[in-house]
């Protein structure tokens, strides 16, 4: 049972990655920031922080072509979104997306 409730998570979880890359790329990033106010950052990072290699790999998420969407303004606008926490952000994503980390 546990099992199908990991399934379904990591599948809402893949969605709002989904939906998280497609408003960064549509949205304004003060608006963003905005957005971000209303959200508990120590949350968002524990969540953040959670995410590895076998996580996306089971929430079907390839890693690579997310990458190739993210264009340098994305990532600048993630650094700034992020603020402080910029360097830890953007180390789980070089992380995330290393290649050595593949099957």
């Amino acid at each position: 049972m546990a099992n199908i409730f990991d399934r379904i998570e990591n599948r809402i979880t893949g969605v709002r990655i989904e939906q998280g890359i497609e408003k960064l790329k549509s949205t304004p990033v003060e608006q963003l920031s905005k957005e971000l106010e209303k959200v508990n950052r120590a949350e968002l990072l524990k969540k953040i922080n959670e995410l590895d290699t076998k996580k996306i790999k089971d929430m079907k998420i390839d890693p690579e072509a997310i990458k190739k969407r993210l264009t340098p303004s994305d990532i600048e606008k993630i650094k700034k979104l992020a603020g402080k926490d910029a360097d830890t952000v953007m180390r789980k994503l070089d992380e995330l997306t290393a290649k050595e980390n593949r099957p």
